[in-house]
C-alpha cells in the first residue's frame, strides 16, 4: 500500500495531455553500497552492505508544477520517502503538499543525504530533526529582502498514511542569507543563519533518544504524552573552499500515564522531559568547485564529458576531493527525576571524491562516548564505526 501510495501523484499527472513535452519525467536513483567495520557485534554486521537504494522519478509537466515519488528498498520492506506536488507559479511563493522533509535543521533538509560532506546525519539530526511528514508547506523567499521563510502544517506522525491522533503539528523556519547563500553562485563568500521551531501533540510515543551514525539506539527514552516542542538555531559560513556549520536543538516534551485504564479519565502527569545538542562541522574542497548552497555535492572543474574521455584514456578523473570533521554534544533524558539521563559525546573524520556530477567515493570514522552504557552491553561506553562508501545518484 505504502509503494502505491508514493506514486499515485505521478499517476494522476499521467493521463493530462500537456505531458506531451519532452523531459517532462526524470528518473531519480541513489545507490550507495558500504564496507563497514563496527567497534562493537551489537550495533550491526562488518563486511559488505547496500546502505541506500532509492528508486522514483521527479514529473515537470509545466515549469510551475512538480511531482515527485521516492521509495527506498534497502530495506525488509519498502519504505515512502517523497510523495508530493509542488506549485511554483507565484513569484517568491513554492507550495507543497504531500510527504516530504519536514524544513529545520538545514544540515538534513537542505542537502541530499547522500550529498553530505560526512556520509551520515549527525547524532543531534539523528535525535532532534522530525524527519518526513504528511502536510501542506509554504515557502517565501522575497526577492527584495535576504530572507526564506518555511511555514508546514502536517501530521507529526512521521508516516504517509495518516495521523495518529487528532491533533496537527506545526514547522516554522525563518533564515537569513547572504552571498553565495543568497544566490551569488561566483561569491567568494556566504553566510546562512536562523531558526526554527516544531510544535507536535504526542500520545504515547517514543521521546527524544540517542541513535548512532548506522541506527544502533544507544539510549532509550520513556514514553511521551502531551505538547512535544522542539527547537533549534543554526549558522553556516562559506569563504572559498572553506565551510563552516554550528547546530544547537533543545526540546521539551510532556509526559504523562494512566493509572485506572479508563480513557474518559485525566492521566497522572509526570515531569517534563529536557533534551539539548550542539554540533559542529568544517568541511574543505581541497580541488574542485565549492559547495553551493543547493543540494548537490561539489562539482568537479571539468564536466562530466571530459570525465569519461579522462577514463576511457585509462586514467582517473580530477574530480573533486572534500575533507570534513565534525563533533557535537548530546544532553538527553534531562530534567525529570524518574527518568535516567543519558547523552554522548561523538566526533567523525571523512574523505570524499566526488568523481562525477553521478559517481562518488569516500571513507569515514566515527567515535561515540556514551555518558550511560546501553542496554545490550552494561560494561561499555565507547563505540566507533569505520566504513568505505561507492554512491551513484541521479536528480
Amino acid at each position: 500500500m505504502m509503494r502505491g501510495q508514493g506514486w499515485v501523484l505521478l499517476c494522476g499527472l499521467a493521463a493530462s495531455p500537456a505531458l506531451a513535452e519532452e523531459d517532462w519525467l526524470r528518473p531519480t536513483l541513489v545507490g550507495e553500497v558500504d564496507y563497514r567495520q563496527h567497534g562493537s557485534d551489537v550495533e550491526g554486521f562488518d563486511g559488505f552492505t547496500l546502505a541506500r537504494l532509492r528508486l522514483g522519478a521527479e514529473a515537470r509537466p509545466v515549469s510551475w508544477l512538480v511531482a515527485r515519488g521516492v521509495a527506498e528498498w534497502a530495506l525488509e520492506k519498502p519504505v515512502l520517502i517523497d510523495a508530493f506536488v509542488a506549485f511554483t507559479g507565484l513569484k517568491d511563493w513554492r507550495i507543497s503538499l504531500g510527504y516530504n522533509k519536514t524544513p529545520l535543521f538545514p544540515s538534513a533538509h537542505d542537502e541530499h543525504l547522500e550529498a553530505r560532506a560526512i556520509p551520515e546525519l549527525s547524532g543531534l539530526d539523528q535525535a532532534f530533526w522530525p524527519r518526513r511528514d504528511l502536510g501542506l508547506e509554504v515557502r517565501w523567499t522575497p526577492s527584495t529582502l535576504p530572507l526564506e521563510t518555511w511555514v508546514r502544517v502536517g501530521n507529526g506522525s512521521r508516516s504517509p498514511l495518516g495521523n495518529d491522533n487528532q491533533h496537527p503539528a506545526l514547522d516554522t523556519r525563518v533564515d537569513g542569507r547572504w552571498g553565495r547563500s543568497a544566490g551569488a553562485t561566483q561569491s567568494f563568500w556566504g553566510a546562512r543563519v536562523g531558526a526554527g521551531v516544531h510544535v507536535e501533540s504526542a500520545f504515547d510515543r517514543a521521546g527524544i533518544g540517542g541513535t548512532g551514525p548506522q541506527g544502533f539506539v544507544y539510549y532509550r527514552p520513556p514514553p511521551i504524552s502531551g505538547t512535544r516542542t522542539v527547537t533549534e538555531a543554526h549558522a553556516r559560513v562559506d569563504a572559498g573552499r572553506l565551510r563552516v556549520a554550528a547546530e544547537a536543538a533543545a526540546a521539551w516534551e510532556r509526559r504523562s500515564r494512566d493509572t485506572d485504564g479508563n480513557p474518559g479519565t485525566p492521566r497522572e502527569a509526570l515531569p517534563t522531559m529536557e533534551s539539548q545538542g550542539a554540533s559542529l562541522e568544517m568541511s574543505y574542497v581541497v580541488w574542485g568547485q565549492p559547495r553551493s548552497d543547493g543540494p548537490l555535492w561539489p562539482q568537479a572543474s571539468a564536466s562530466d564529458a571530459d570525465a569519461l574521455e579522462t577514463l576511457r584514456a585509462g586514467k582517473l578523473p580530477d574530480g573533486a576531493l572534500e575533507l570534513a570533521a565534525r563533533v557535537e554534544r548530546l544532553w538527553l533524558g534531562r530534567g525529570a527525576s524518574d527518568v535516567p539521563p543519558g547523552g554522548s559525546r561523538s566526533g567523525a573524520l571523512a574523505v570524499r571524491w566526488w568523481a562525477t556530477s553521478f559517481l562518488g567515493l569516500g571513507a569515514a570514522g566515527y567515535v561515540q562516548r556514551y555518558d550511560t552504557a546501553p542496554l545490550e552491553e552494561p560494561d561499555r561506553r565507547t563505540s566507533w564505526l569505520v566504513l568505505a562508501r561507492t554512491t551513484v545518484s541521479f536528480h
